[in-house]
């Protein structure tokens, strides 16, 4: 792609026209970018290697003027790296159609331009949309929806029923819509609860390695459009995920919570069941929410509290040992002085 239809995808200016329009074969990061390829500036930490870098052409929010190749102008260069570097990412997942060693149960539904790996089973009344892709050794159950242009690696589970939206991508290992923690205990005795609902997922969902989304125990547990959820995120039965979320490893949901959209949390984080996240919320890492959030910013801790609390808190904690010490110094010196006014005439 020319320079300035790299410009024209991102509705971005060009600075340094007189640079020409070159041809623009790939992308690499600053330090180790070639002839041919676009890089980008994402602060001024990598200023110092503008001067030596090779690259044709520059991302950047400001014109360097130590860069003599062509400048796209963006107000967030990261961002516009990231478009540009899906325009010359093209994975290649193998040959389309099914491989002879697949098994595709009767009644199944294939759109067009499947590619289904070698080993892979899709049972009966599932419909798999146009362009999906399923790696070898993944099995889809009974009844389940997949949309058009998903991907689907090794080993993923898909159980009976769940609904999986368009452009959605699950990585190795997924199990999406096994049974929720259910159970009721009575006399000494655990009964198992019947999970009878489903997972539906919206389109373009990530899920990282080894994701677990529980089915319902009625309805649906419900992940809306656009999140991103890093490996081994776990979600529980009947918690609703707002859109555009994005979750960090080990983080987790439990059952019947309610999420809102663009809801950030850190790794090894958690939300305890039948809560409300507010939209517009940060968890950092390691973090326990175990009440309600109603009111949008960032909170640390266990329990959960607002991020400048959190610290205020930690300040104090770590002065307590010399605020002790100041403690007994003065009880020492009351106790002396009640005993002054004891022996007192």
């Amino acid at each position: 792609m020319r320079i300035s239809e790299i410009a024209a995808y991102l509705k971005a200016g060009v600075a340094n026209p007189e640079a020409g329009d070159p041809e623009i074969t790939g992308v690499a990061g600053i330090k180790v970018a070639g002839p041919g390829d676009i890089t980008f500036l994402g602060s001024t930490a990598f200023l110092q290697f503008i001067p030596e870098s090779r690259a044709t052409a520059l991302i950047t929010r400001d014109v360097q003027a130590q860069f003599k190749g062509p400048q796209i102008l963006h107000k967030d260069p990261h961002f516009a790296y990231a478009k540009v570097a899906l325009l010359f990412h093209k994975v290649d997942h193998g040959p389309q159609g099914v491989h002879p060693t697949a098994i595709i149960e009767d009644g199944v539904t294939l759109g067009k331009d499947v590619t289904i790996g070698a080993y892979t089973y899709v049972s009966r009344g599932s419909i798999i949309g146009d362009r999906v892709v399923l790696y070898p050794h993944v099995y889809v159950g009974q009844d389940v929806v997949i949309g058009a242009d998903t991907v689907m690696h090794p080993q993923t589970v898909i159980y009976h029923g769940c609904r999986i939206g368009q452009r959605c991508l699950l990585h190795a290992g997924c199990v999406i819509g096994a049974d929720g923690f259910g159970f009721a205990v009575s006399g000494g005795e655990i009964c198992k609860i019947p999970q009878i609902g489903i997972v539906r997922i919206e389109d373009d969902v990530e899920c990282g390695a080894s994701v677990t989304i529980d089915r319902a125990a009625n309805g649906e547990t419900l992940i809306k459009r656009g999140c991103k959820f890093d490996d081994k995120v776990h979600i529980g039965h009947n918690v609703e995920v707002g859109e555009h979320c994005m979750f960090s490893a080990y983080g987790g949901v439990a059952g019947s919570s309610t999420i809102g959209d663009w809801v950030l949390m850190g790794g090894h984080s958690g939300v305890a069941d039948h809560l409300h996240v507010v939209s517009g919320t940060r968890i950092g890492a390691k973090t326990g929410v175990i009440e309600n959030i109603d009111k949008p910013g960032t909170y640390v801790g266990f329990p959960a509290e607002p991020a400048g609390d959190w610290k205020r808190g930690v300040v104090y904690m770590r002065h307590m040992r010399e605020h002790f010490r100041k403690i007994r110094i003065m009880e020492e010196r009351l106790a002396q002085l009640e005993g002054k006014f004891k022996d007192a005439p």
